[in-house]
């Protein structure tokens, strides 16, 4: 939450005025110094504060700084019993978040897709946020129950939430799976719905709901294949971007940080990475033209498509199953500048 962190509320008791109560500039003010007082959320508890007198005031400091957007009650109770009552709203300043991206980018995901990646603008309250979210079978009219993986997992800049289907449902077999079923039926049509009553930690609430609608393929089991892969070298001595072609989408997430070009050296190459073509391209453009000669670009294992299957392992891989092959290393894949 975003906090006003020097707001104090000032209660002043005492003196003759009619105005006995009032807020200013984000404090609150009585007159007089004899009574009771105490701040409250409206419709909450009182507020713990520290109360002092201070210039014939009271001054009420609460424990923690006020939040915005919040209404907030001064009580001064006088001497005489008579109360005094002042409301306020603190303004809210910060913009309304928006929800930037989502992905997978495509409008198709196999019926076994484990993850959404969702981007916002600002950094949004936590603790409850799955009742914001719905999943809606659209080719049955009907919600799909208990869809998620109630793990709220954000990035270090608390602006990228990973949502996942749980996976428990989404593994076959397994006491979910068969109790409730899969979360999603092959060649069905769904929407993934963020309601805009979502706020930011300013306490803003989103500028417009989010809806992504997508349809499922059947499940994919298979890991992803590098040799199955293009990759388009660049020139020489240019800036131009090294290109990788995917033969299917894989992790928008995972693209930024499983593939390392490496030179003739095996040191890393400084550059940026963009991903596109809903996540069936790498490019990767150097800070410095490519030198001649051989380099090389090491995939990190843990490199997922959308169902979770990895280098290292099939997502329902069985590790007591003699065919099951893990290889625990990366990968590379070589390439000349032309």
């Amino acid at each position: 939450m975003k906090w006003l962190g020097a707001a104090a509320m000032l209660l002043l008791a005492g003196c003759a005025s009619p105005e006995r109560v009032w807020f200013a500039d984000g404090q609150a003010h009585a007159r007089g110094t004899q009574g009771a007082l105490q701040v409250r959320p409206i419709g909450g508890q009182p507020l713990l504060g520290d109360v002092r007198t201070e210039g014939g005031q009271l001054v009420f400091t609460p424990q923690f700084p006020l939040q915005t957007g919040q209404s907030y009650e001064a009580i001064f109770t006088d001497a005489s019993g008579q109360m005094h009552r002042a409301r306020h709203t603190l303004p809210i300043t910060a913009p309304a978040p928006e929800l930037l991206k989502i992905f997978p980018s495509g409008d198709a995901v196999p019926a076994n897709h484990l993850k959404f990646y969702l981007h916002f603008s600002e950094r949004m309250t936590r603790g409850t946020i799955f009742e914001h979210f719905r999943l809606i079978d659209l080719t049955t009219g009907k919600p799909v129950e208990e869809p998620f993986r109630e793990t709220e997992l954000w990035s270090n800049d608390g602006k990228r939430l990973t949502l996942w289907l749980h996976p428990g449902r989404q593994k076959t077999g397994v006491n979910l799976n068969v109790d409730l079923g899969p979360v999603l039926e092959p060649r069905h049509r769904y929407a993934l719905e963020i309601a805009a009553d979502w706020k930011s930690e300013a306490g803003v609430p989103l500028n417009a709901a989010g809806r992504k609608v997508f349809t499922t393929e059947p499940a994919d089991r298979q890991q992803p294949a590098p040799n199955r892969w293009t990759v388009v070298p660049p020139t020489a001595g240019s800036r131009a971007p090294l290109v990788i072609i995917f033969d299917e989408p894989l992790d928008h997430a995972l693209l930024h940080n499983m593939l390392t070009v490496l030179d003739a050296q095996d040191e890393s190459v400084a550059g940026a990475i963009e991903v596109t073509r809903l996540e069936t391209q790498w490019r990767f453009t150097p800070q410095s033209p490519w030198p001649a000669g051989r380099n090389r670009v090491r995939i990190g294992p843990e490199l997922e498509d959308l169902a979770g299957n990895n280098l290292l392992r099939r997502f329902e891989v069985n590790l007591e199953q003699p065919g099951e092959l893990i290889f625990a290393g990366p990968r590379y894949l070589e390439f000349r500048p032309r």
